[in-house]
């Protein structure tokens, strides 16, 4: 059953126990089609907030940006202008062919501490929503399936009824650890680049020393694509 990442029945089944922000901003996201070579995704730390570019064909790639509520407001109507002007600048040689509807949701912080209650169990946006940097709350989304499918493979095995395992604590022990850690690394990695000018000297400063060593690109790429456990 989907019902949405604000449904009230989370509340009966976690009795209210999360991890909470209103980050008060926006994301707005939408699909631009190109005729230009644009195969990896890309993370943009903007003045105006974080830009993730993720392609997902050839010729078309999604955009998540998120804004302060007072930018957003401020520049509504202009927003698709704005964002094709962004794109132009920061994608070198781009030919954008066109820009979709733009769609734009409130950005919170909310990671529950239970998982489930009797044999109900929540999954997607209401388990975990975190700041929608590079696509990272999806990739959370995929390891907790495929950790469910696993174990509902486990117990098929071995002839046990649902009702009668371990299952869902199994699930709530394996997941929880790196879905928590995850959301508040997410969560310290959007404070730390937000426009700030008290920490742009420590900012420009690891940023430079980070660049020169491949090993902790290549960390910080396998975490993002599998998780801290595989």
């Amino acid at each position: 059953m989907s019902i949405g990442g604000q449904s009230k029945l989370y509340d009966k089944i976690t009795k209210g126990r999360s991890i909470k922000k209103n980050y008060k901003e926006i994301a707005i996201t939408t699909s631009i089609q190109h005729n230009s070579k644009i195969n990896n995704v890309s993370q943009f730390f903007l003045k105006e907030g974080p830009l993730a570019v993720l392609p997902f064909n050839k010729k078309v790639f999604s955009v998540v940006w998120s804004l302060s509520n007072s930018f957003y407001r401020d520049n509504k109507k202009l927003l698709k202008k704005i964002l094709s002007g962004k794109i132009t600048d920061l994608l070198t040689n781009i030919k954008i062919r066109k820009i979709e509807s733009i769609q734009s949701f409130p950005i919170k912080l909310n990671l529950k501490t239970k998982y489930f209650k009797k044999n109900i169990l929540i999954l997607g946006d209401g388990l975990h929503a975190v700041h929608p940097m590079a696509g990272q709350g999806f990739n959370l989304v995929l390891r907790d399936i495929k950790k469910l499918s696993e174990l509902v493979s486990k117990s098929l095995k071995l002839g046990l009824l649902f009702k009668n395992s371990f299952l869902l604590q199994d699930f709530y022990q394996s997941r929880k650890p790196e879905n928590t850690i995850l959301g508040l690394g997410i969560n310290l990695t959007n404070i730390f680049f937000k426009d700030n000018k008290y920490f742009y000297p420590i900012k420009k400063t690891i940023l430079c020393n980070i660049s020169k060593f491949k090993f902790i690109k290549k960390i910080s790429q396998i975490v993002s694509d599998r998780g801290l456990t595989t």
